[in-house]
């Protein structure tokens, strides 16, 4: 029976674990926030609120693909953004 070691890739994909926890030890790339920056959020998300019901419907048409007239057409898309914000918190 032929027993090979395991060099480049699979070497790397051994590894590249050990080597990405350590990187956000060392303070690089992906951090852990703060427990006071999870408590901004948390004051962030309460001062947006919820959405009412007309929102809610705008929204979900806007989902949709539902256009309309040029300014209405801006400030939806900007309450959907902020709405797909908070969301994604």
């Amino acid at each position: 029976m032929l027993v090979t070691r395991p060099h480049g890739l699979h070497l790397y994909l051994m590894a590249f674990p050990a080597i990405a926890l350590t990187q956000m030890e060392e303070g690089r790339g992906l951090k852990r926030l703060s427990f006071e920056a999870y408590q901004n959020i948390a004051i962030a998300l309460d001062q947006m609120n919820s959405l009412t019901d007309q929102q809610a419907a705008l929204i979900k048409l806007t989902m949709q693909g539902k256009r309309y007239q040029a300014p209405l057409q801006v400030r939806t898309r900007e309450v959907a953004q902020l709405v797909q914000g908070k969301a994604q918190t």
